[in-house]
């Protein structure tokens, strides 16, 4: 029987990574996701004595992806088709501090400034993950790009990229919050080959349903053949939702591992 990896998001937890990486810990969280900073989000991973720390971290609880949001605060692409150099300076830094850290994977957000609204913008953002992906394949990573599309507009977007290093991630709030059901999402786009195995779990914005995400999750698991789930709420308000958040998801876990054993027996 496989067990399911639990991860915590250093982000929504808090700036200091090194108070994350204790709190998803004492939490029960078997890996975390660290993130590379800037703005408002905590000092760059750039720093020489920030990523010092991490790569600490990183020799106490394991840190399979590294998260770049900060292009949701610069935006991926350009209107015109192309992508943001901007955006494209701090990924490619990203990308030099993730193979230092050696992480599997590098994940690329498209919210905010880096929504893909427009067709330029799609266009760019195909541009801008395109130009990562060569990157990443050389350094042994894969590209995660997530953002709010339904699954048909995300593979349409994915075969623009056309490269063998991208991987769509699969986040059931923010899908249930653009309207799509994350387990269409999960058939479809792991039908395709392109889903990233780590899921990221959270209730939609504004609205309690956390427990219509549990209650859906342990087939979610099944279907889209999930190693791996990140725990996404916000636990900056909320700390003490984090081990209950990871209890939760490996209770689906084991559910749905029973599940299939049944079915198997039939």
């Amino acid at each position: 029987m496989n067990t399911l990896v639990v991860a915590a998001p250093q982000w929504r937890i808090g700036t200091d990574r090194a108070a994350a990486a204790r709190a998803a810990l004492a939490a029960g969280a078997d890996a975390l996701h660290l993130d590379f900073g800037g703005a408002h989000r905590g000092p760059l991973l750039s720093d020489p004595d920030e990523l010092a720390a991490a790569e600490a971290i990183a020799r106490v609880v394991p840190v399979p992806v590294l998260a770049v949001n900060h292009v949701n605060d610069l935006g991926l692409a350009l209107a015109r088709g192309t992508a943001n150099p901007a955006a494209l300076v701090v990924l490619h830094r990203a990308l030099d501090c993730a193979r230092r850290l050696g992480v599997r994977v590098l994940h690329v957000p498209g919210f905010r400034r880096s929504l893909p609204v427009t067709p330029g913008l799609r266009a760019g953002t195909a541009d801008a993950l395109r130009t990562l992906c060569e990157r990443a394949r050389a350094a042994g990573l894969t590209l995660a790009y997530e953002s709010p599309l339904g699954p048909a507009d995300s593979l349409a977007l994915a075969r623009a990229v056309g490269h063998p290093a991208l991987r769509l991630v699969l986040d059931t709030g923010n899908l249930l919050d653009a309207g799509a059901g994350p387990a269409a999402f999960a058939r479809a786009v792991a039908g395709a080959g392109l889903l990233l195995p780590d899921l990221h779990v959270k209730d939609p914005v504004g609205d309690a349903e956390w427990g219509g995400v549990r209650a859906e999750l342990p087939e979610l698991l099944r279907h889209s053949g999930a190693r791996a789930v990140l725990v996404e709420n916000d636990y900056r308000q909320y700390p003490g939702r984090l081990r209950t958040d990871i209890a939760d998801c490996r209770a689906a876990a084991r559910t749905g591992q029973e599940t299939a054993y049944q079915e198997d027996m039939l």
